[in-house]
């Protein structure tokens, strides 16, 4: 059963006041890597 689309409760798509996680700074994932001096030998499987 289908609800009719003027009864149907208005969806947000969660970019509109949506407050940012504390401590994040919008980088990468590279980036921080880079910054924590992470390198891909330090995933290596041995």
């Amino acid at each position: 059963m289908t609800v009719p689309e003027k009864d149907r409760p208005e969806l947000r798509t969660g970019d509109e006041d949506t407050p940012q996680a504390p401590g994040g700074s919008g980088r990468t994932l590279r980036e921080a890597f880079e910054e924590a001096r992470v390198e891909p030998d330090d995933f290596a499987q041995g």
